[in-house]
């Protein structure tokens, strides 16, 4: 009886030690790993990013000249948050009180640097999140979580035109360590550095800083109930009132999400493309899974983790919602492997049994959405040959510039704007431009071109073909226009009022 009891105290204690290895993960082999992925990502991203002499995406020609505008005239060119352009102008500042020559393939250089390294620094708040506990998770399910929240899809498809975006990011991460700390010991001075880091993604990027607004609200009212009610609404009140300092539509867009969110009626949104589709299908397995273990687990001692976990099963359920406006679909997608990441790690705290399965499923599907961005093959809106074409249209620009103005379709706009120094327009908002003020109207209309979007090389984001193989703008060229230029790559038409 006795030498039975030995053999299994033996035994026991050999399960221990083979776990307790995989736990034992020294802090300086853990570090070393999370900045060798970090490195490589933001190596991997420099690649992508200079493959090309322009920035990538429908938006790459915005951020060039909202900096090369400041570095002019201390204000950006189009109303916007301004944290990252004035970060980009500063570093370019730098640049030349260093004394070397800045001129404009200076900017595009450090707004490319700046969008390759910014998102992967999410590294630094994600570590302190895995790590924040006692309880450590092996160190190749920390590794997969990392390589998932910085390989994956929707982090390579910020590359380019959603700058501001993946800025913001790592301080979104940020914010939720803060959150996080302020759930576990609820001071004044955790809420201070909290709402400090929420308010520093309003001044980055709108669309960030309302998923960090919705997540602090549903946060608190998981964890205090009906007492959340008048700190949220406070909260949400200085949010949109820094947003106002700026951008008072985006602003507004908060107050009357409802309306935005389902401006169009669901049979006219058109397909939902296979990232998003599968997006969808695992945020929702993710969240309903959630909801199940947080049912198991919510008796338990360890509360901030039932909290954090609840939170983020609701912030999931809204935002992965696939009948919002299309374009909202979109970038409400792209943002979801945030809270995926979390949700994952606080589940594996939860049950032990799910760390190898879903270590494993990150890896996996990790590998599988960055094989459909490489096959995506994202661009920039516009090719070498049709930017440089721009220039011939220079000549036939007034001199008097402050009465011109040129409309042109998204995405092409910004880079007519930064090729000619000129005010511009795009054709889907016409009707806000107030073009009466205007003497002279010029309407750039691109030729046949595979139009490129957030998601890439896509249908979708192809135009249809008018007369003569020209794509038609959305809003057509006035009756009273000339053909001033025409060339393989553009027409260009000036109105005749």
């Amino acid at each position: 009886m006795k030498l039975e009891l030995i053999t299994r105290s033996l035994s026991s204690q050999s399960k221990v030690s083979r776990f307790g290895m995989l736990r034992q993960n020294k802090p300086s082999v853990r570090l070393l790993a999370f900045t060798v992925i970090t490195l490589l990502a933001i190596i991997l991203r420099l690649y992508i990013s200079f493959s090309q002499d322009l920035i990538l995406g429908m938006d790459g020609g915005y951020y060039p000249v909202q900096v090369r505008n400041i570095l002019k005239t201390g204000l950006l060119s189009f109303n916007d948050v301004p944290l990252y352009f004035y970060f980009c102008a500063f570093l370019v500042k730098v640049i030349s009180l260093l004394g070397f020559a800045v001129n404009d393939e200076t900017i595009i250089s450090v707004i490319k640097i700046v969008d390759s390294t910014a998102l992967p620094l999410l590294a630094i708040p994600l570590f302190k999140i895995l790590t924040k506990r006692d309880q450590n998770l092996p160190l190749f399910s920390e590794v997969a979580i990392l390589f998932f929240a910085i390989f994956s899809f929707s982090p390579f498809i910020m590359v380019g035109d959603l700058q501001k975006n993946a800025f913001a990011i790592p301080l979104f991460l940020t914010f939720i360590y803060f959150l996080e700390g302020y759930l576990t010991t609820p001071t004044r001075w955790n809420l201070i550095v909290t709402l400090f880091a929420l308010f520093i993604i309003a001044f980055t990027h709108f669309g960030t800083f309302a998923f960090g607004l919705a997540f602090l609200c549903i946060s608190f009212f998981v964890a205090f109930g009906r007492k959340a009610i008048l700190p949220s609404l406070i909260t949400i009140a200085i949010g949109c009132a820094i947003i106002t300092l700026f951008d008072f539509n985006r602003a507004f867009r908060i107050l009357t999400f409802w309306n935005v969110i389902f401006s169009r009626h669901i049979e006219f949104q058109g397909p939902m493309f296979v990232p998003i589709l599968l997006n969808w299908l695992i945020s929702y397995a993710l969240a309903i899974f959630g909801v199940l273990q947080y049912q198991k687990q919510k008796h338990s001692n360890d509360k901030i983790t039932g909290y954090v976990t609840l939170s983020l099963v609701v912030l999931i359920f809204i935002f992965a919602f696939p009948f919002y406006e299309s374009q909202y679909v979109q970038r409400f997608h792209v943002m979801l492997f945030i809270p995926q990441s979390l949700l994952i790690f606080n589940l594996i705290r939860m049950n032990n049994k799910l760390i190898l399965p879903f270590s494993i499923s990150l890896v996996l599907i990790t590998l599988a959405s960055g094989l459909i961005y490489f096959h995506e093959e994202k661009k920039p809106c516009i090719d070498e040959l049709a930017y440089r074409d721009l220039q011939n249209i220079k000549p036939l620009i007034p001199e008097e510039r402050a009465g011109a103005i040129i409309i042109a379709r998204h995405g092409i706009e910004f880079w007519t704007a930064w090729n000619l120094n000129m005010k511009v327009g795009n054709d889907r908002s016409i009707d806000k431009l107030g073009l009466e003020k205007y003497k002279n109207i010029i309407y750039l209309q691109q030729k046949n071109e595979e139009r490129q979007g957030p998601l890439g090389r896509r249908s979708m984001h192809k135009p249809g073909f008018g007369e003569e193989g020209h794509p038609p703008m959305r809003s057509p060229i006035p009756e009273n226009s000339k053909l001033i230029y025409s060339s393989p790559y553009f027409n260009a038409y000036q109105n005749l009022n």
